[in-house]
């Protein structure tokens, strides 16, 4: 069961960075076009008051749900999904060198970005969202949600440019055994940077910390 769900969300992912590209490359507040037909959405980044254009992992979250629902409605999949989803455990965040769950009073419920849910409202996959390249904390903090709420987990992350050293980078920040989470990195087609790279990578826990990545799927 968990393995056919996991193969749903990654086609689901695979459509959704379909969309991405096609939205990153015809939907662009900041050049003034948008084309339903070529993008195969209406989601447009929109651009800050500077005229560059922002990419966030909201148009990823909102593309991914698009695509969900256009997948349950063709292949008659009876799931359901939540947003900002509170966690089952308690977590120490704020303050904290090592975010982690806690037992105690001290800590409070956290949010999961998007649940999937079965047609009796279980929960079957925790998704977490993340574009360009924050902190060490803003990782380990999702990370550990995932890990913790003890479902299957995604961690996908967004970002418009890759050169030799943002792998390095990334896996510096990643504190956390990432267990059995499925870790995915897709870098759009940017013409505006050199990028050594551009596709999506599934990552396992086996390279993770290893010298470059390798697309498991």
């Amino acid at each position: 069961m968990a393995n056919e769900i996991k193969n749903r969300i990654i086609e689901i992912l695979d459509n959704t960075f379909k969309v991405l590209d096609n939205c990153y490359k015809n939907n662009d507040e900041a050049s003034g076009k948008a084309n339903y037909e070529k993008a195969n959405s209406r989601i447009i980044f929109p651009r800050y008051s500077t005229g560059e254009r922002r990419i966030s992992e909201q148009e990823l979250r909102f593309v991914f749900i698009e695509q969900f629902i256009q997948y349950c409605e063709a292949n008659n999949w009876d799931a359901y999904y939540s947003v900002e989803t509170p966690t089952k455990w308690k977590y120490r965040f704020s303050g904290e060198e090592k975010p982690h769950k806690t037992d105690g009073s001290d800590g409070q419920s956290a949010m999961v970005d998007v649940c999937i849910h079965d047609n009796n409202g279980k929960r079957l996959c925790l998704i977490e969202f993340k574009a360009g390249n924050p902190d060490k904390f803003c990782y380990v903090k999702d990370l550990v949600k995932l890990y913790e709420e003890g479902k299957l987990g995604f961690f996908v992350q967004l970002l418009e440019s890759q050169n030799s050293g943002t792998q390095k980078s990334i896996q510096s920040k990643i504190e956390v055994d990432i267990k059995d989470l499925n870790y995915v990195c897709h870098t759009l087609p940017s013409e505006k940077y050199s990028t050594s790279f551009h596709g999506t990578e599934y990552i396992s826990k086996e390279n993770i910390d290893k010298e470059g990545w390798t697309r498991i799927k």
